[in-house]
Order: C-alpha cells, then sequence, then structure tokens
C-alpha cells in the first residue's frame, strides 16, 4: 500500500512521459451539475473503454474493471443477468442489479422499484462510462448506494466524418458467435446511428446455452448550437437463457461444468423480450439557463422456469415509464461562482405478474396471480459554489415511494396490501485545490433502497405481499485526494466509511429450494480504502491499475437467536485490485495485459464457507490495417491463462451449500472487426 501511495510522486520524476489526454477539461455529467473531476467534492471514476476492439464483448463487467471499489459476479450464467456491486451496495441481488442506479444516455435503466437488468445494454457502442461510487439519492433517488452511467455513441462521432460503417464478427470457446454492425450518416443537422448484435453460445458448463439479439438506433436533431432534440430506440430478444443452477462445494471442486440437477429436470431459464423508446431535449436560452427534458416507455415481456414445482413458472409482464425536467443556472460575482440546478423526475411501474406449477418443465396450473404498482415522485436542487479556491458542493432530495399489490387470484385468500416508503436524502461536499493539479475533498451523503416488487412478492410464508420488510438506509463518509501529474496522469487516494441500518439480505428455505426470500438483518458498516492511478510511461505503454482494500461487516444482526455482530458481509471480496498494461507494438499491433485479483469471499451470513482469494490473467492481441477510408482489425484473446478455478457467481445464503457457479478454466476468442 505504501508503494502504491507513493508511486505518483516516483513517477513524477521520470521526463518521458507522453500525455494521454486533457483530464482537465472533461467534465463529469453524472453529477447532475457538470464539472471537472479535479475539481468535484466527490469520488467519480471515468472510464473510456479505448481497448473495446480486442475483447469479447460479452458483459459489461468487462468495462467495469478498471473502476475501483466496483465488483460484478455472474458474467456467465445469461438467466441470472449481471450482479453489480458498489463499496458492497447490490450484492444482495438474487439476478440482476440491486441498489445500484443504471443510466444509458441519460435515462434511467433502473425500475422505479430498483431493479435493474443490462440484458438489452449494447456493448459495442459504449463509449465512456461514469461511476459514482457514493451515496447518490439525493441526486438519483432509490436504490442509488452507487451509479453507474454509460454513454454510448453519439453525434460527436461525426466530426470527423459524415457517415461510417462498421462490421464484427467474433468467435469464442464453448460455442461463442457474435456478429455485429454499427452505421451511422449525417445529414444536414440530422445524425441517424444504428448498431444491431447477435450473440450465442453453449456456455461453460451444463444446461447454459443462450442466444440474444439487440437493435439500438438514435436520432440526434440539432435545432441550433443551443438546443436539440434526441430519440433512441431499443429492442431486446432473447428466446433462450438456461440457468445451470448453484452446487455444492464437493460438485463445485470434481465437476466444475456441471449443473444442478433440479436445474436440468426443471428446465430452469427464461426467455424475454424488450422494448424501450426515448425522447430527450436540450436547450439554452438567456445566456446563463439550460433546460433538460426527458420521457421514455419501456416494455418488458418475461417467462422463467425455476427449479421447483409450486410457483416455478412466472410469467411477468412489466411496464416502466416516465420523465423528468431539470433547469441550470449560474452567476458569477468577483471571485465567486454559483451553480444551481433544479429538477424533478416521475416514474411509474406497472407489473403484472401470474405463477404457474413447474411439472418437470412442463407448465402447469395458476397457482398466483397478482397486479403490481410501484409509482415514485423526486424533487431535488442541487448547488455547486465556488468561493476562491473553495468548492462547496450541496443537493437535497424528497421521494414519493407508493408500492400496491393487489391479489387477483382469490382462492387462499386476499393477500393484497400497500406500503408508502417516502424518503429524503442529502449531499454535502467540499473541496480545496491544495496545487494547480491537486484537490483535497470530503463529503457527507446519503442512500436509501427500498425492497422491489418482486422481493416484496415473496413472503415465506407463501403470500404474495410482505409488509414486514422495509428500505434500507445507509450514510457515507468519504474523504480523499486526486490530482494530476505530468500533465495527464492521474491518480486518486479514497478512504469511505458507510453505516447502514434495515440491510436487505437473500436467504433460502427448505421447503422452498431455489426460491429467494428477504429480509431485513439490522446495520452494518463499511470501511475501506481506494487508489487509482493512470500513467503513460511512454507513446507505446500505458499503465492503469486500481485497487479497493475493503471491511464490510454486519454490526447488529440476530436470526433465529443467532448474532452475527461482526461477521463479513457474503458475496464481497475483502479486497480487489486491476492491472491493466496496453502496449503498442511495432506500429500496427495493440498488446493488453490484465492481471485482476479477489480477496476472499463469504456465501453465507455465519462466514462457514469461503471462496480463497483469486488472480485472474488475462491477455489480448489486436492488429489494425488502415488503407484510406479502410480498416481491417483482426483479434485474439485468452481469458484466465493459467486456468484459475474460481466460482464466478456466488449465491449468498443458498439452502445445502449450493453457492458456487463455476467461470470458464479458459477462454479463447477472436474475430474480424472491420471499418468503412
Amino acid at each position: 500500500m505504501a508503494f502504491i501511495a507513493f508511486l505518483p510522486i516516483l513517477l513524477h520524476s521520470q521526463t518521458d512521459s507522453i500525455p494521454l489526454l486533457q483530464l482537465e477539461t472533461i467534465n463529469i455529467s453524472a453529477l447532475k451539475i457538470q464539472k471537472p473531476w479535479l475539481r468535484s467534492a466527490t469520488s467519480v471514476y471515468q472510464l473510456a473503454p479505448t481497448y473495446k476492439e480486442q475483447i469479447p464483448q460479452n458483459s459489461l463487467d468487462e468495462y467495469l474493471k478498471d473502476s475501483p471499489s466496483i465488483f460484478s459476479l455472474n458474467a456467465n450464467n445469461k438467466a441470472q443477468d449481471l450482479r453489480i456491486s458498489i463499496r458492497g451496495f447490490g450484492s444482495r441481488a438474487a439476478f440482476g442489479v440491486r441498489g445500484v442506479k443504471i443510466i444509458v444516455d441519460g435515462i434511467p435503466e433502473t425500475t422505479a422499484d430498483g431493479q435493474g437488468q443490462l440484458d438489452n445494454l449494447n456493448l459495442g457502442i459504449i463509449e465512456q462510462i461514469e461511476v459514482l461510487p457514493g451515496g447518490a439519492s439525493a441526486l438519483y433517488g432509490n436504490a442509488s448506494g452507487g451509479v453507474v452511467s454509460i454513454s454510448t455513441t453519439n453525434e460527436s462521432v461525426f466530426d470527423s466524418k459524415k457517415q461510417f460503417l462498421h462490421l464484427g464478427a467474433g468467435f469464442q470457446s464453448f460455442g461463442g458467435q457474435q456478429y455485429q454492425i454499427t452505421a451511422g450518416k449525417k445529414i444536414k443537422n440530422t445524425s441517424l446511428i444504428f448498431h444491431a448484435n447477435h450473440q450465442q453460445a453453449d456456455g461453460y458448463r451444463d444446461h447454459s446455452d443462450f442466444e440474444s439479439t439487440n437493435f439500438n438506433f438514435r436520432v440526434i436533431q440539432d435545432f441550433s448550437k443551443k438546443s436539440k432534440l434526441e430519440f433512441i430506440l431499443n429492442y431486446m430478444n432473447s428466446p433462450l437463457a438456461n440457468d445451470p443452477g448453484g452446487v455444492n462445494l464437493i460438485l463445485f471442486d470434481s465437476i466444475p461444468t456441471a449443473a444442478r440437477d433440479r436445474n436440468v429436470d426443471f428446465n430452469a431459464g427464461e426467455a424475454i423480450q424488450q422494448i424501450k423508446g426515448s425522447l430527450r431535449y436540450e436547450t439554452s436560452f438567456l445566456n446563463h439557463l439550460k433546460s433538460t427534458t426527458y420521457a421514455f416507455y419501456s416494455g418488458r415481456e418475461f417467462l422463467g422456469f425455476l427449479p421447483f414445482s409450486d410457483g416455478g413458472v412466472i410469467d411477468l409482464s412489466r411496464n416502466f415509464f416516465g420523465g423528468g425536467s431539470s433547469l441550470t443556472g449560474k452567476k458569477i460575482f468577483n471571485q465567486s461562482k454559483w451553480t444551481w440546478q433544479f429538477g424533478f423526475e416521475i416514474l411509474g411501474q406497472r407489473d403484472d405478474r401470474l405463477r404457474f406449477e413447474n411439472n418437470s418443465s412442463i407448465q402447469g396450473n395458476l397457482v398466483f396471480s397478482q397486479k403490481e404498482r410501484f409509482d415514485n415522485s423526486g424533487f431535488y436542487l442541487a448547488n455547486d459554489l465556488k468561493l476562491n479556491k473553495w468548492i462547496l458542493n450541496s443537493v437535497i432530495r424528497y421521494d414519493l415511494n407508493f408500492i400496491k399489490t393487489t391479489d387477483t387470484f382469490l382462492a387462499n385468500g386476499d393477500d393484497s396490501g400497500e406500503l408508502d416508503l417516502n424518503n429524503f436524502n442529502y449531499a454535502f461536499g467540499i473541496a480545496y485545490p491544495v496545487h494547480l493539479s491537486a484537490t483535497l475533498f470530503g463529503n457527507l451523503s446519503s442512500s436509501f433502497e427500498t425492497p422491489t416488487l418482486n422481493e416484496i412478492s415473496n413472503n415465506p410464508d407463501g403470500s404474495g405481499f410482505n409488509p414486514t420488510l422495509k428500505a434500507q438506509s445507509a450514510i457515507h463518509y468519504e474523504l480523499g485526494v486526486k490530482g494530476l501529474y505530468q500533465n495527464n496522469n492521474r491518480y486518486q487516494l479514497t478512504a469511505f466509511l458507510v453505516n447502514s441500518k434495515d440491510e436487505l439480505l437473500p436467504y433460502e428455505i427448505a421447503s422452498m429450494p431455489g426460491r429467494t426470500f428477504f429480509r431485513n438483518v439490522g446495520s452494518t458498516k463499511r470501511q475501506g480504502i481506494e487508489f487509482l492511478l493512470d500513467h503513460q510511461f511512454s507513446q507505446n505503454i500505458q499503465l492503469h491499475t486500481n485497487w479497493s482494500w475493503q471491511d464490510f461487516t454486519f454490526s447488529d444482526y440476530e436470526v433465529d437467536g443467532e448474532r452475527f455482530d461482526g461477521n463479513f458481509l457474503p458475496g464481497l471480496p475483502n479486497f480487489q485490485g486491476n492491472i491493466r498494461l496496453n502496449f503498442k507494438l511495432a506500429k500496427d499491433f495493440n498488446f493488453v495485459l490484465q492481471q485482476e485479483f479477489w480477496g476472499k469471499i463469504y456465501t453465507n451470513d455465519n462466514n462457514e464457507a469461503f471462496q480463497k482469494a483469486k488472480a485472474i490473467t488475462n491477455l489480448s492481441l489486436k492488429y489494425s490495417f488502415k488503407q484510406r477510408q479502410f480498416s481491417l482489425l483482426p483479434y485474439f484473446g485468452i481469458n484466465n491463462i493459467f486456468q484459475t478455478k474460481y466460482a464466478d457467481n456466488v449465491r449468498i445464503n443458498a439452502f445445502g451449500g449450493r453457492s458456487y457457479e463455476a467461470a470458464p478454466n479458459l477462454l479463447f476468442y477472436g474475430g474480424m472487426r472491420v471499418k468503412f
């Protein structure tokens, strides 16, 4: 740790480093009020996946490794989707993303109740990712223990060209195939961008095959230099995604490719279709005011088979819609500058949930029918004040959250119910530039997380509404230093402390193994240190490294008379790190070597079982052949070169110790990308 902390100083003495990019001129937009990275009073990590053309693009996990304290599991089980956690928030997810807000091109991907899926995300057109690791509910409301804001290819691609066509074909171990096309054209003040992706594979484990097709169409109309309208249409169809399930440690060690037998017998898996459309309008007026307004609708059809009989088939229709608006203004006086923003958003979610018997992979009788709604209205006020050198940030927000379930299957009684889970949140930060290229900062913020409609509809007593669940909340403290050296190399060192209460954690019961329930478990304490360093040694060698040392423990937790105070939170490593070296060999060869580290991960609350610390090594190579308006980019890579044996997914508190899902012991991939 001492070596890493002093590394920027040691590197400062070098004179042959070449600037990478002008970081000071890059604004951070995920903080609502845009500001330079170096002049913000909070941790924020901006990722630009310049190496994306030589990775398999299987999962967003490949893009997030460059950010400290963001940990993801389950990149290979497409039926469960990627599970993302930031400083521990999101680790409770049985599937998909919980507790972390996902924003794509300024439009919320996370639903009103806090569920997030990434299966409709088009990885090939991701240009930039911003990660807020602290509490952000004052900015984004429910389920904002952290934020991942994703930007895809936009009109700026036409700054150097008026039209383009990109084609790609990739192949991987275990029957993996991927085909992509991206095309764009600018006609006067209108920019058109189209992207399509098809992917399929047999999977490393038995019963893990999948198939998925995504389309994304974007239109940007510039009315003037001060106003533009943007329309995005996204469609995803995944007719097949089988779930091999978790296995116990004995089977994981002896036959890592094996699926759980019940998952095969009951044909566990899912089929999904989703369509999403959005409009976003930006305009500036009166020289100092700017407004942004958006509206969207998303429709999702889900059919899932679970590895048990009673209620083992789920048929879910979801409608998610909403909109929001913000007004930003600024005023300059003497040596001070004040920027403010007032905004609101209104979100609605309507789920129509049916459950049927799963008669050994055959849909049986209806056993559950429920209509669910989640309504959210949030209002916030943000202020950025620069007083001489001091930087003061503040945000306050109030959210109205209404949950209602209506039981429409009355054969076993009426289990309807409703809840109000309103919440007030805040964030206060202060920063001081001790040098033109170094800033000290500290902040205090809050976050909250309601149970999702799926979680509140799973009651272990068999009913369709669990009124005992409450929203979990947390207070976040942060202190750090960030800066640039040799003009553009970047570093950041941050210490954080998070105290939460009413933590929501998953568990299983013997009578219904395979179904996940949730409970509030008291309070937790999360503390840690994050470090990030970007350094370019020369024109041909670039280093990126990030590390997180984290101590996440229960501070007050009792279940059935057994206390777990002091135990580590399951599903999270006690440290993690990533080292990526980019080499430019000769003139046209690009080589990337990546070393990833995970600490020990406990699989249950009592800390009786765990996965040992792991190190995984990946490498890839890309050749660039360019001829006027034509580029040929063959690529090849190997993931997990030394065949480290580890679980890519850890199912928390799984009954019978079935917590482990093995990752591929070796993955070869390669392909060709063509650009016109």
